[in-house]
C-alpha cells in the first residue's frame, strides 16, 4: 500500500508539473511547420468540429501519430487512451477483453459477449467482439470517446465509443507503399492508393499482411510458436458528382490466422488457493510477482502435448482463425436548411479457436462461430433559429444472428455444446445544442433503445467425462430490455486573452445502458446457463477543460468524471465443487468509479513535441451481492474490500517527437526520432479478485529519415528494455497472458 501511495503522488506531481511548463504533452496534436500545435478535426458529435471545441473527453489519434506511436492493431490503443484497457482475451490474439471507466467485458469469445462500449468503422457499428482487434490498415484517425454516448451512438455505449476512420478518396491523389522486417519472422507489407476516377467518381484501394512467429517454446514438441499472420484489405468508391449528393461505398476484409493465445503455466506454491478455513492473517490474493513456473518451462514457454484433439472442433495443436467482412453504403443529401443522411452495413464475423487454458495440456477448449448482423441508421441534422440551435434526430435499427459450437477437455473429453442467438434492435435518437450567449451552449439528448434477444443452448456430457451427469440438456431464453437514455450539458467559451488562445469549460451528466445477456460458458452443465443476467446501467457526471496555450505552443485536456453503476455486470470464475468449475457473467453490484483524465501535448520549440496523458482513478463497491464473486472473495481470499476489476490507482504515458531539417545527397531530409514510456499501477484482473497483477511499464522508441519528398526509412522498438510481464490469467484454469517480449522492425516507405 505504500508503494501504491509513493507511485500516485508520484503521478501527481508529474501532472502538476506539466500543467505549469510547456514542456510535457498530450500524444496527439502534431506540431505545424510554425512550431505550433495543429488543429484536430473530429466527428464525435457526428459532424466534423475541431477538437477543443468538443464539449466530451475525447482522444484522437492521428494517422501520424499511429505510425510514431507504433499503434498498429486496437490493443496498442491502451497505452495511449486514459482509462482504456484492450488486454488479450485468453482465447485469442484477435479477441481483446475491452474495459473502459469500470464497465468491461472480459470473456470477448463467446457469440453472446458485448463490448461495453461501441466499436465503429466508419460509422458502422461492429457488435462481435470475437476479431475486435482490429488491425490498423489505412487509418487516416481513431476517436476514443470517453462517458456515456448513447445519445449519439447507440446501443452498448455505456463507456463510450471507438471510431476507426477510414481514408476515404477524394480529388487529391495518394500512393504509399511500405516494407518492413524484424526479430521473431517479423514482416509487414503494406500499400494504399487512392484519388479521382473521373469528375464525378473517386476511389480507392488498400492491402496490408503482417506476421510474427516463435515468441513462444513448446518445451514438450520443441517447437517455436506463437504465429499471429493477418491479412487487411479494403475498397472504397465515392461518387461526387453532385453539390448536394454524397455517397460512399466501402468494403474491408480481414483474416488472421494464429497458434491461438499461448499461456504459460502457472502456479502459486506460496499462496493457498483458498483462505475460508485458514487463518485470517493468511494472505490467499497472489500477484505476479508470486507465480512460478513449471521445472524447464522458460518464461515464453509452453507445456501443451501434441494430439490432443478430442472432441471437435479441439485441433491437434492450438491453433485460431478470424475472417471478417464489413461493407458500408454511407449517403448524405443536403436538403439546404438541412442534411439527410444514411448509413447501410453488415458485418460477417467468422472465427475459430483451439486454445490450451492450462498451457499445459490440462484443459483445452475450442469454438466455431458464424455471425453476421446488419444495421440501418437515419439522420437528420441542421440549423435554426439563426444558426442558434444545432441538432440531429434519426432512428436506427439492427439485427444480428449467431451460431456457437464448443468441444472441451478437462484432462479427457469432457463435453461439446451449441449456441444460437439473435438480436434485434431498434433505437429513436435526438440531440440539440442552443447558442444561449456567443459564449454559453445547452446541450440535450435523448435515446429510446429496445433489445430483443433469443438465446438457445444444447448441451452434450461425453462418456469420457471425468464428472457424471445427464448426457444432454438444453436451454431456451428470451428477453426484452428497454431504455431511455438522456444526456444534459453546458459549455462555455473563454475569450482569448493573454496566453490564451481558447478555453472551452463543460460539464455534462449522462446515463449509460447496456442490455443483458446470457452465460453460454458450459463445460459441465447448464446451470448458470438456465438465467440471463441483466443490464448494467450508470449516470455519469463529468467537468472539463480543453485549452490551447502560448500561441498553441501547449494544450491540456483534462476531465473530472464520476461514474454511479448500477448492477455492474463482471465474468466471475467460480468453484462450485472440488475442481469443478463454471463461468458465470454476474450482476455483482453497484459501484462508483471516479477519475482525473489528462491528455498533455506541448512545443516548447520547434522540431520538439512533449506529450504526457493518463488517468489518475479511484474505484470502490457501493453494493455487493451476497452471491457474487467479489463478495465471496472477502473470504475466500482474505480480501476485506474487494475492487471493482481493471481499475489501477493510475495508469500515465510520457514521451516525446523530435524532428530537424538537413540535407542528404542534395535532399531536403528530416532526420526523426521519438520514445514512450508507459507505466500501470496494480489492480484485480477480474471478478474472482483473487488475482491482484503487480505494476509494469513498457518502453518504445523509433528514430527515421524522411528522404526528399518520397522516401522515409524507420527503425522501431516496442519493449526496449525486454520486460517480461503477466498482465492476466487465472490460477484455476492454469494459464496466464503474457505481453511481448522486445520487438524491432526496420520498414521504408515510398509516398508519391
Amino acid at each position: 500500500m505504500t508503494n501504491q501511495k509513493y507511485s500516485i503522488v508520484g503521478v501527481a506531481v508529474l501532472a502538476a508539473i506539466a500543467a505549469q511548463t510547456p514542456a510535457l504533452a498530450q500524444q496527439d496534436g502534431q506540431p505545424s511547420a510554425r512550431g505550433t500545435l495543429e488543429e484536430i478535426v473530429v466527428t464525435t458529435q457526428r459532424r466534423e468540429a475541431s477538437l477543443q471545441d468538443v464539449p466530451v473527453a475525447v482522444s484522437a489519434i492521428s494517422e501520424m501519430t499511429l505510425q510514431n506511436r507504433q499503434v498498429t492493431e486496437s490493443r496498442d490503443l491502451a497505452r495511449f487512451v486514459p482509462s482504456l484497457k484492450m488486454s488479450n482475451n485468453i482465447t485469442s490474439p484477435t479477441n481483446l477483453s475491452p474495459s473502459l471507466r469500470g464497465s468491461l467485458q472480459q470473456d470477448a469469445s463467446l457469440v453472446v459477449a458485448e463490448s461495453p462500449f461501441g466499436i465503429y468503422v466508419d460509422d458502422v457499428y461492429v457488435a462481435r467482439l470475437n476479431g475486435n482487434n482490429v488491425t490498423l490498415a489505412d487509418i487516416e484517425r481513431v476517436e476514443v470517446l470517453r462517458g456515456p454516448q448513447g445519445t449519439l451512438y447507440g446501443r452498448n455505449t455505456l463507456a463510450g465509443a471507438i471510431k476507426y476512420v477510414s481514408r476515404t478518396p477524394d480529388q487529391d491523389p495518394w500512393a504509399i507503399v511500405t516494407a518492413g522486417a524484424g526479430n521473431w519472422d517479423q514482416y509487414r507489407l503494406s500499400a494504399s492508393v487512392g484519388g479521382p476516377l473521373s469528375d464525378d467518381w473517386a476511389g480507392s484501394l488498400s492491402g496490408q499482411i503482417n506476421n510474427k512467429d516463435k515468441q513462444f517454446t513448446n518445451v514438450v514438441t520443441g517447437e517455436r510458436t506463437g504465429k499471429e499472420r493477418n491479412i487487411a484489405t479494403r475498397g472504397k468508391l465515392r461518387y461526387m458528382g453532385s453539390d448536394v449528393f454524397d455517397a460512399v461505398l466501402s468494403m474491408s476484409y480481414s483474416r488472421s490466422e494464429n497458434d491461438s493465445l499461448q499461456l504459460v503455466p502457472r502456479t502459486t506454491p506460496g499462496v493457498p488457493s483458498n483462505c475460508t478455513d485458514l487463518p485470517p492473517e493468511t494472505r490467499c490474493q497472489f500477484t505476479s510477482d508470486d507465480l512460478v513456473a513449471p521445472p524447464g518451462v522458460p518464461f515464453f514457454g509452453v507445456a501443451t502435448p501434441s494430439g490432443l484433439n478430442n472432441p471437435a472442433p479441439i485441433t491437434e495443436n492450438p491453433s485460431g482463425e478470424t475472417k471478417q467482412t464489413i461493407l458500408s453504403l454511407n449517403m448524405s443529401y443536403d436538403l439546404g436548411p438541412a442534411t439527410l443522411r444514411s448509413i447501410t452495413g453488415y458485418v460477417k464475423v467468422d472465427d475459430f479457436f483451439s486454445t490450451d487454458f492450462s498451457g499445459a495440456g490440462v484443459i483445452l477448449g475450442a469454438s466455431k462461430i458464424d455471425n453476421d448482423h446488419w444495421s440501418q441508421e437515419l439522420q437528420i441534422q441542421g440549423l435554426a433559429f439563426d444558426d442558434r440551435l444545432n441538432y440531429i434526430a434519426g432512428a436506427y435499427y439492427f439485427r444480428e444472428t449467431g451460431d456457437q459450437a464448443f468441444g472441451w477437455r478437462v484432462v479427457t473429453p469432457t463435453s461439446t455444446s451449441q449456441i444460437q442467438a439473435k438480436t434485434t434492435s431498434v433505437a429513436l435518437f435526438a440531440q440539440a445544442d442552443y447558442q444561449f450567449t456567443p459564449a454559453l451552449k445547452g446541450t440535450l439528448g435523448l435515446r429510446w433503445v429496445e433489445d430483443d434477444k433469443d438465446f438457445g443452448i444444447q448441451f452434450q456430457r461425453l462418456p469420457t467425462s471425468l464428472v457424471p451427469g445427464a448426457p444432454t440438456d438444453e436451454v431456451a431464453l428470451a428477453n426484452r430490455y428497454s431504455e431511455i437514455t438522456p444526456r444534459f450539458g453546458l459549455d462555455y467559451t473563454i475569450e482569448p486573452t493573454g496566453a490564451i488562445d481558447t478555453m472551452l469549460l463543460y460539464v455534462s451528466a449522462a446515463r449509460g445502458f447496456k442490455s443483458g445477456g446470457y452465460n453460454g460458458i458450459a463445460l459441465f452443465g447448464l446451470e448458470d446457463a438456465r438465467t440471463a443476467y441483466g443490464p448494467e446501467a450508470n449516470w455519469t457526471y463529468e467537468a472539463g477543460i480543453k485549452t490551447d496555450l502560448f500561441n498553441r505552443r501547449l494544450r491540456i485536456n483534462a476531465n473530472y468524471f464520476l461514474a454511479k453503476i448500477s448492477d455492474l455486470a463482471l465474468n466471475a470464475t467460480v468453484e462450485i465443487a472440488p475442481g469443478l468449475l463454471s463461468f458465470p457473467v454476474q450482476n455483482a453490484g453497484d459501484a462508483t468509479i471516479q477519475g482525473l483524465e489528462f491528455e498533455i501535448t506541448a512545443v516548447p520549440m520547434d522540431g520538439l513535441a512533449l506529450f504526457l496523458n493518463g488517468a489518475i482513478t479511484g474505484a470502490k463497491y457501493d453494493r455487493l451481492d451476497p452471491t457474487s464473486a467479489p463478495a465471496v472473495a472477502i473470504t475466500e481470499f482474505n480480501v476485506p474490500n474487494p475492487r471493482p476489476p481493471q481499475n489501477p490507482d493510475y495508469t500515465v504515458t510520457i514521451g516525446f517527437d523530435y524532428g530537424v531539417d538537413m540535407m542528404l545527397g542534395g535532399h531536403s531530409s528530416r532526420f526523426k526520432i521519438g520514445a514512450d514510456h508507459f507505466r500501470t499501477d496494480r489492480y484485480v484482473t477480474s471478478a474472482t479478485t483473487d488475482f491482484l497483477t503487480s505494476a509494469y511499464h513498457r518502453t518504445s522508441a523509433y528514430t527515421g529519415l524522411e528522404i526528399g519528398n518520397n522516401w522515409e526509412v524507420r527503425f522501431d522498438v516496442r519493449n526496449l528494455t525486454g520486460e517480461e510481464t503477466i498482465a492476466s490469467g487465472g490460477r484455476a484454469l492454469g494459464g496466464f497472458i503474457t505481453l511481448a517480449p522486445r520487438e524491432y522492425m526496420l520498414s521504408a516507405t515510398y509516398r508519391l
